[in-house]
Protein backbone atom coordinates (compact mmCIF):
# COMPACT_ATOMS: atom_id res chain seq x y z
CA UNK A 1 0.00 0.00 0.00
CA UNK A 2 2.83 2.28 1.14
CA UNK A 3 4.35 1.63 -2.65
CA UNK A 4 1.31 2.15 -4.50
CA UNK A 5 0.49 5.71 -2.20
CA UNK A 6 4.15 6.58 -3.42
CA UNK A 7 3.79 5.55 -6.84
CA UNK A 8 0.41 7.89 -7.14
CA UNK A 9 2.20 10.86 -5.91
CA UNK A 10 4.76 10.84 -7.93
CA UNK A 11 2.79 10.57 -11.35
CA UNK A 12 1.43 13.70 -9.92
CA UNK A 13 4.73 15.27 -9.05
CA UNK A 14 6.30 14.08 -12.66
CA UNK A 15 3.45 15.32 -13.90
CA UNK A 16 3.38 19.04 -11.90
CA UNK A 17 7.28 18.86 -13.18
CA UNK A 18 6.85 18.97 -16.50
CA UNK A 19 3.97 21.25 -16.93
CA UNK A 20 5.70 24.07 -15.03
CA UNK A 21 9.32 23.32 -16.08
CA UNK A 22 10.85 25.37 -13.38
CA UNK A 23 14.40 26.05 -12.94
CA UNK A 24 16.32 24.49 -10.14
CA UNK A 25 18.63 26.85 -7.62
CA UNK A 26 21.74 26.48 -9.20
CA UNK A 27 20.81 27.42 -12.58
CA UNK A 28 18.44 30.10 -11.10
CA UNK A 29 21.54 31.65 -9.15
CA UNK A 30 23.96 31.41 -11.69
CA UNK A 31 21.52 32.98 -14.52
CA UNK A 32 19.60 34.91 -12.50
CA UNK A 33 20.36 38.10 -14.82
CA UNK A 34 18.36 36.33 -17.50
CA UNK A 35 15.21 35.94 -15.62
CA UNK A 36 14.14 39.44 -16.87
CA UNK A 37 14.17 41.18 -13.44
CA UNK A 38 17.10 43.42 -13.29
CA UNK A 39 17.45 43.78 -9.80
CA UNK A 40 18.90 40.37 -9.73
CA UNK A 41 22.34 39.21 -9.86
CA UNK A 42 24.00 36.27 -11.01
CA UNK A 43 26.63 34.41 -9.05
CA UNK A 44 28.13 32.21 -12.18
CA UNK A 45 30.51 30.49 -9.70
CA UNK A 46 27.47 29.20 -6.88
CA UNK A 47 27.42 25.75 -6.13
CA UNK A 48 24.96 23.58 -3.86
CA UNK A 49 25.91 20.97 -1.50
CA UNK A 50 25.15 18.60 -3.97
CA UNK A 51 27.75 18.74 -6.49
CA UNK A 52 30.45 16.44 -7.92
CA UNK A 53 33.15 17.99 -6.25
CA UNK A 54 31.63 17.44 -2.64
CA UNK A 55 33.31 14.10 -1.19
CA UNK A 56 31.29 11.75 -0.29
CA UNK A 57 31.47 8.17 1.78
CA UNK A 58 29.89 5.92 -0.85
CA UNK A 59 29.60 6.75 -4.62
CA UNK A 60 27.84 7.92 -7.15
CA UNK A 61 28.95 11.42 -6.74
CA UNK A 62 26.72 13.71 -5.14
CA UNK A 63 24.97 15.69 -8.65
CA UNK A 64 21.42 18.20 -8.72
CA UNK A 65 19.38 16.28 -10.89
CA UNK A 66 18.95 17.18 -14.56
CA UNK A 67 14.76 17.65 -15.04
CA UNK A 68 12.53 20.14 -13.63
CA UNK A 69 12.25 21.61 -9.66
CA UNK A 70 8.86 22.00 -8.76
CA UNK A 71 7.17 20.37 -7.06
CA UNK A 72 9.57 18.05 -5.18
CA UNK A 73 9.40 14.18 -5.91
CA UNK A 74 11.23 13.41 -2.49
CA UNK A 75 8.65 15.79 -0.88
CA UNK A 76 5.65 14.52 -3.00
CA UNK A 77 6.51 10.60 -2.03
CA UNK A 78 7.52 11.36 1.79
CA UNK A 79 4.29 13.40 2.47
CA UNK A 80 2.29 10.67 0.77
CA UNK A 81 3.73 8.02 2.75
CA UNK A 82 3.73 9.72 5.92
CA UNK A 83 -0.17 10.42 5.83
CA UNK A 84 -0.90 6.92 4.59
CA UNK A 85 0.90 5.48 7.38
CA UNK A 86 -0.14 7.78 9.79
CA UNK A 87 -3.75 6.61 8.92
CA UNK A 88 -3.11 3.34 8.95
CA UNK A 89 -0.94 2.96 12.13
CA UNK A 90 -3.43 5.55 14.19
CA UNK A 91 -5.20 2.99 15.96
CA UNK A 92 -2.25 -0.02 15.64
CA UNK A 93 0.45 0.74 17.95
CA UNK A 94 2.15 -3.00 17.73
CA UNK A 95 2.35 -2.05 13.96
CA UNK A 96 4.04 0.60 14.17
CA UNK A 97 6.05 -0.86 17.38
CA UNK A 98 7.00 -4.54 14.80
CA UNK A 99 7.77 -1.21 11.96
CA UNK A 100 10.48 0.27 14.64
CA UNK A 101 12.24 -3.06 15.35
CA UNK A 102 12.95 -3.82 11.31
CA UNK A 103 14.15 -0.64 10.15
CA UNK A 104 17.84 -0.17 10.81
CA UNK A 105 18.76 3.47 10.33
CA UNK A 106 20.79 6.38 12.36
CA UNK A 107 17.97 8.69 12.44
CA UNK A 108 14.98 8.01 14.46
CA UNK A 109 11.97 10.41 14.87
CA UNK A 110 9.48 11.08 17.26
CA UNK A 111 6.52 12.02 15.12
CA UNK A 112 6.52 11.06 10.85
CA UNK A 113 6.04 15.26 10.61
CA UNK A 114 9.67 15.26 12.26
CA UNK A 115 10.80 13.01 9.07
CA UNK A 116 9.13 15.47 6.61
CA UNK A 117 10.13 18.35 7.82
CA UNK A 118 14.02 17.19 7.57
CA UNK A 119 13.78 15.42 4.17
CA UNK A 120 12.33 19.37 2.85
CA UNK A 121 15.42 21.08 4.81
CA UNK A 122 18.21 18.62 3.26
CA UNK A 123 16.36 19.01 -0.46
CA UNK A 124 16.74 22.92 0.45
CA UNK A 125 20.05 23.16 2.01
CA UNK A 126 21.78 20.96 -0.91
CA UNK A 127 20.68 23.26 -3.25
CA UNK A 128 18.13 20.84 -5.34
CA UNK A 129 14.83 22.60 -4.59
CA UNK A 130 13.39 25.86 -3.78
CA UNK A 131 11.59 25.25 -0.84
CA UNK A 132 8.21 26.26 -2.57
CA UNK A 133 8.73 23.29 -4.55
CA UNK A 134 9.48 21.31 -1.26
CA UNK A 135 6.35 22.69 0.95
CA UNK A 136 4.19 22.33 -2.54
CA UNK A 137 5.76 19.01 -3.24
CA UNK A 138 4.32 17.70 0.55
CA UNK A 139 0.84 19.20 -0.10
CA UNK A 140 0.36 17.19 -3.36
CA UNK A 141 1.50 13.85 -1.72
CA UNK A 142 -0.78 14.66 1.65
CA UNK A 143 -3.47 14.87 -1.33
CA UNK A 144 -2.67 11.97 -2.94
CA UNK A 145 -2.59 10.12 0.49
CA UNK A 146 -6.41 11.37 1.44
CA UNK A 147 -7.99 10.41 -1.67
CA UNK A 148 -6.38 6.69 -1.62
CA UNK A 149 -7.87 6.80 2.44
CA UNK A 150 -11.29 7.58 0.22
CA UNK A 151 -11.94 5.96 -2.85
CA UNK A 152 -9.20 2.88 -2.20
CA UNK A 153 -8.18 0.13 0.57
CA UNK A 154 -11.59 0.17 2.01
CA UNK A 155 -12.84 -2.74 3.82
CA UNK A 156 -13.69 -6.02 1.79
CA UNK A 157 -17.65 -7.25 2.67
Amino acid sequence: MENLAAADALIGCWNDKYYWQFWRPITAIREADTDGNPATEADPTWLPLFDPATPVCNPPPLFTPPFPDHPSGHACATSCVRAHAQELLRHRQDWLQRLQQQIRTTRSFDRFSDALKEVIDARVWAGIHFRTADTQGAVLGKKVAHYLKKHYFQPVR
